[in-house]
């Protein structure tokens, strides 16, 4: 089982995704603030509104800078900047709207109360509940506060900004309950992680029970049927060595908690042939990576005489590769019928000229071709230079 949690628990990506959208809603209430003035001045005639706008990109740029930064101090700074462009602001916005003849606003009028709204989205993006809270806070007496001084030092009526008290006390109450939400993740993916891993022990424990079962039972009744079938008396030197190593793989947990170049169904299928398992460790230990495939379990319906010389020239193959191929690869590849069982043993190295090959040498001939032929099975050769070499050895299939 593998467990995968889509919640962001740590609120990286929630953070940066709060970032983009407080920058966002502070450029568009600005914006909106920079248009809405524009239009005062032909109605007011008073052009120093201009001078008190052109502060609000320092505000903008300072909010944009706050919810992305990841240093706490480094934000205050930049809240602090950017309060100090609304206060700019709202300065020369003030005194142009007591200057005119025009009814005198009070201090929550639209063109001070929309850049407010851009100062309140700071801490949205902070990575801690207190950190939001803290810049948020901030914002709120340097930003709307220095408007109402702003606004009292011009001789301007003061009045509650109901919607702006209203935005912070609400986007209080997001971030609170965002982050609270933000542990109550974390928890829960605690304790999924903590039933996805006892879940894998389980499994995993089942899975070595499995097998070693079925590794035990399979290897003491191939052994006890190839003693049944041996003749009465005091068993061969190679049938006393083939029990030897079965005894040695049986006291070996590696053979049964490793899986020498297969994986799945086909790993408890190879791990019930000892003879293989003993030749692929064999091979391993020697510095060949070999991979089996195919109908591996077939081997053990042969009969004794057939398994031992199919042992023997697979040995003889993989020590061939080992020292004449020039690669540390080789594959073995099992195929059955209803009348034989074949054993392809293949390897991508130099290759050999099979017509060059002494008939007599020792070897192939000696340890493969020979034992096979004389169980009735047959060895097909094919190598050539640079082209690789495949053994391909058959026997007659049929249990002892």
């Amino acid at each position: 089982m593998t467990l995968q949690i889509a919640a962001d628990v740590d609120g990286v990506a929630t953070s940066r995704a709060l970032a983009r959208a407080g920058a966002w809603l502070a450029c568009i209430f600005l914006a909106a603030t920079i248009a809405a003035a524009a239009l005062f001045i032909p109605v007011t005639g008073r052009a120093e509104i201009l001078l008190g706008v052109s502060a609000l990109p320092i505000t903008g740029a300072a909010v944009v800078g706050a919810l992305h930064v990841r240093r706490f101090p480094v934000a205050v700074l930049l809240t602090v900047l950017a309060c100090a462009g609304l206060y700019a602001y709202a300065l020369v916005t003030s005194q142009t709207a007591v200057q005119d003849p025009t009814p005198t606003p009070s201090s929550d009028f639209v063109l001070l109360s929309m850049p407010e709204f851009a100062v309140l989205v700071v801490g949205v993006s902070a990575r801690s509940l207190p950190r939001a809270l803290v810049l948020g806070t901030l914002a709120l007496i340097l930003g709307p506060g220095g408007v109402q001084l702003a606004a009292w030092q011009q001789g301007m009526p003061l009045a509650a900004d109901v919607p702006v008290l209203a935005a912070f006390v609400a986007l209080s109450l997001f971030v609170t309950s965002l982050w609270l939400g933000r542990r109550d993740a974390a928890r829960g993916t605690a304790l999924m992680s903590g039933a996805a891993l006892a879940e894998e022990r389980d499994v995993a424990i089942g899975r070595f029970s499995t097998r070693a079962s079925s590794w035990l039972h399979d290897t003491v009744l191939n052994d006890l049927r190839s003693l049944s079938s041996s003749d009465p008396g005091e068993l061969s030197d190679a049938h006393r060595q083939a029990l030897d190593r079965d005894l040695a793989n049986l006291a070996d947990v590696r053979l049964i908690l490793d899986a020498p170049g297969l994986g799945g169904s086909a790993t408890r299928a190879f791990a019930t042939v000892p003879v293989l398992v003993g030749l692929v460790r064999d091979a391993e230990q020697k510095g060949l990576t070999v991979r089996v495939t195919g109908d591996v379990a077939d081997i053990n319906t042969l009969a004794f005489a057939a398994t031992r010389s199919l042992e023997r020239g697979i040995a003889e193959c993989l020590d061939n590769v080992l020292r004449h191929s020039g690669v540390r690869e080789a594959e073995i590849s099992v195929m059955s019928s209803r009348s034989e069982v074949s054993v392809m043993v293949s390897d991508s190295g130099v290759g050999f000229e099979v017509n060059e090959t002494a008939d007599d040498s020792e070897g192939l001939r000696y340890r493969v071709v020979d034992p096979i032929a004389d169980i009735g099975g047959s060895v097909q050769i094919w190598s050539h230079p640079g082209a690789g070499t495949a053994v391909f050895m058959t026997v007659p299939s049929g249990a002892s």
